[in-house]
């Protein structure tokens, strides 16, 4: 049996493993994943090169609040990973780069593409782009499918 710790950080993992391998072609580089609650409001971060590995390479960081694990469906939960793998995305691949907590269009457009929809309110018709981004699952899409399989 594994300890808490274990256990939690290679779920992690796993759900990173996956949906990388399922949604992004595997093109995503590996990541530090952890958990960090100092900001109550915020259901999880991404940050570029911001721990260095054992080799002396620069790496990124997905933050998750685990404040928010208990009251949410795991499938959100996995929105919030996959939301973070795609600010990584735009940041190793794209052509556009969000400032520190911006969420523009390219950011949204590979959202969309990995079947979440950007929504400032959560809910359809909000605002795509902006400063503090939700996001909903896109019935039919890939995240729902990868969620599945």
């Amino acid at each position: 049996m594994l300890k808490p710790t274990a256990q939690i950080y290679s779920e992690l993992q796993t759900a990173y493993d996956h949906f990388n391998k399922e949604l992004f072609a595997g093109a995503l580089p590996d990541c530090i994943l952890l958990l960090d609650n100092k900001d109550k409001r915020t259901y999880g971060y991404y940050s570029y090169k911001q721990f260095v590995n054992d080799k002396g390479i620069m790496c990124d960081a997905i933050a998750l609040n685990p404040q928010f694990f208990a009251a949410r469906q795991i499938v959100e939960v996995m929105q919030t990973v996959v939301h973070e793998m795609c600010h990584l995305w735009q940041y190793h691949f794209g052509d556009k780069k969000s400032e520190r907590t911006y969420h523009n269009k390219e950011w949204g457009d590979k959202m969309e593409s990995v079947g979440l929809m950007p929504s400032a309110s959560g809910r359809p018709g909000g605002r795509k782009t902006g400063q503090q981004m939700a996001d909903y699952a896109i019935e039919g899409g890939a995240f729902l499918t990868a969620c599945s399989s």
